[in-house]
């Protein structure tokens, strides 16, 4: 077999190392040569390879340095251990956290030294070895006092075994001291909160309650106390004192401010239309029933507030039914066979004094017991006299809008206002403020406009004590001139009944009944 030949140029050494190698083997020189160059070829490869792979360690070293100084620039502290649980990386807010001095002193050392030497209070990372999947804890750094959330991060191989475990470090401490100054502010804005709600029950809800004397603040306070639950109310005051007022605010403050609030006055309603006024009635129940059901002021009021005003001029028969109501909170209508549930809060009002009727016999003492669970005695206008000014004032400005006028009243004025007794009460002192804003011309109210109105009213109930007339002739000659009067000085019927407050069928019947002219008037 023949060889191409191999042309080599080879120097001395060389040669002398081929002249050595042929003595001492058996081989073709062609073979020879192709065998070393070969090997040759073979570590050229294999030292290409070893230089790629110091490449990639580079390239991984590098990695390393940058993954390692991104660490140190964020805000969590970090640190690695291997699948022995020996640390082998941290970073620089590690160090902070913990208060580590150097990372020799840790770096290459079980993780169990972190809570060993006391620089935490938990072994999170060994807890994350032991499951094999992620773990967050909050733990105490002793050395700093700092509270921190951890969280390890186990890293697997293909084999599904733990290679390294990667733990972050959180600073909570002021996250948790802005959550206890948070909660703080929550508990102050709170108390705060409670207390605007109280004084705005105080000021704002009860508008209508003016007066600061301290008769007047305990039934405010009263108010706010007795609107808080369901329970029944009786409020009793002479004529005039606001009964109805007080009534209206226990219903706006209470809990049934939403629901109905019905207000029915006992003794304006016929007798014989009182019982079927208030309960209602079954269609055909009597003669002159509408051939439908009719529902009561009671059921009307469900889930509300009824206001039974002037309820000692209720009739002794419905007394009793009434007692029914309270007592089994349901009612039957007239004719009727069902009794019918309801949940409905009672507010009685009356000027007369319930307990001379019951000894009477003309009201039943178990039903003014079942009434009087939480009194409200409003006092009359000349035992607070201090409040008769913020009255004034507070009248003044109602009409003065009311009517278009800018009228103020003099220090004299307001004095004769506090002497006076008000045998009617507020109810009287704003019917003057509104007859002094009509009928005065001056821009300023005197003395003497009040002493003029004052004086003819005392004449004039002189006069009538001097006909020796019964009541209901006296109240027929009073209602009357009134009537006469509103008729004048609005001309028209319906403007008349709206100043009176009634409506104008009403003040038409009573104008019928008084023998009053109205044929001109619209």
């Amino acid at each position: 077999m023949k060889h191409n030949p191999v042309i080599i140029e080879l120097n001395k050494e060389t040669k002398a190392e081929l002249d050595n190698l042929i003595k001492t083997t058996d081989m073709d020189i062609n073979d020879l040569l192709l065998a070393l160059i070969r090997e040759n070829q073979f570590y050229k490869t294999r030292l290409n390879e070893l230089e790629n792979e110091l490449h990639e360690l580079r390239i991984c070293q590098e990695k390393s340095i940058e993954a390692f100084a991104i660490g140190d620039a964020i805000s969590d502290g970090i640190y690695m251990v291997d699948k022995q649980g020996v640390i082998i990386a941290i970073n620089k807010v590690f160090m902070e956290l913990t208060g580590v001095k150097s990372r020799e002193d840790i770096i290459g050392k079980h993780v169990s030294i972190l809570v060993k030497e006391k620089y935490m209070d938990k072994e999170v990372c060994r807890i994350a070895l032991a499951k094999k999947k992620n773990v967050s804890e909050m733990c105490v750094l002793i050395r700093t006092n700092k509270k921190v959330l951890v969280t390890s991060n186990p890293f697997f191989n293909e084999q599904g075994e733990i290679t390294k475990v990667l733990t972050v470090m959180r600073d909570i401490t002021e996250l948790i001291k802005l959550k206890e100054k948070l909660e703080s502010s929550k508990q102050i804005t709170k108390r705060y909160y409670t207390e605007l709600e109280y004084l705005r029950k105080q000021q704002y809800n009860m508008i209508g309650l003016i007066g600061d004397s301290p008769s007047m603040q305990k039934v405010k306070e009263l108010i706010y106390q007795v609107a808080k639950v369901d329970s029944t109310v009786l409020i009793v005051g002479e004529t005039g004192v606001g009964k109805e007022i007080v009534a209206n605010e226990i219903h706006k403050n209470s809990s049934r401010r939403d629901g109905p609030y019905i207000k029915v006055n006992c003794a304006a309603i016929p007798e014989n239309l009182l019982e079927s006024e208030l309960f209602g009635y079954e269609k055909g129940a009597f003669t002159g029933a509408l051939n439908k059901d009719k529902i009561g002021f009671f059921e009307m009021a469900n889930k509300g507030t009824i206001l039974l005003d002037e309820i000692g001029e209720l009739p002794l028969h419905l007394q009793s039914k009434l007692l029914r109501v309270l007592q089994e909170k349901e009612i039957t209508r007239i004719g009727g066979t069902r009794s019918i549930k309801l949940n409905v809060r009672v507010i009685a009002a009356t000027n007369r004094n319930l307990e001379e009727m019951v000894n009477k016999g003309t009201f039943r003492e178990d039903l003014y017991y079942r009434l009087n669970v939480l009194p409200i005695v409003i006092p009359p206008l000349r035992t607070r006299r201090e409040d008769i000014a913020k009255l004034v004032l507070h009248f003044l400005e109602k009409y003065n809008e009311k009517y278009g006028a800018d009228k103020h009243i003099d220090i004299s004025a307001l004095n004769l206002l506090e002497q006076y007794d008000w045998p009617g009460n507020v109810r009287e002192l704003e019917n003057l403020i509104e007859r002094l804003i009509v009928i005065v011309d001056d821009d300023v109210i005197s003395q003497k406009h009040i002493k003029n109105i004052i004086e003819s009213k005392k004449n004039a109930s002189l006069s009538l004590q001097k006909m020796n007339l019964t009541l209901k002739e006296t109240v027929r000659i009073v209602e009357k001139e009134i009537i006469e009067e509103a008729l004048k000085k609005y001309g028209s019927t319906h403007k008349a009944a709206r100043a009176l407050g009634v409506s104008q069928p009403t003040l038409l019947r009573k104008a019928r009944m008084l023998s009053i002219p109205t044929n001109k008037q619209k």
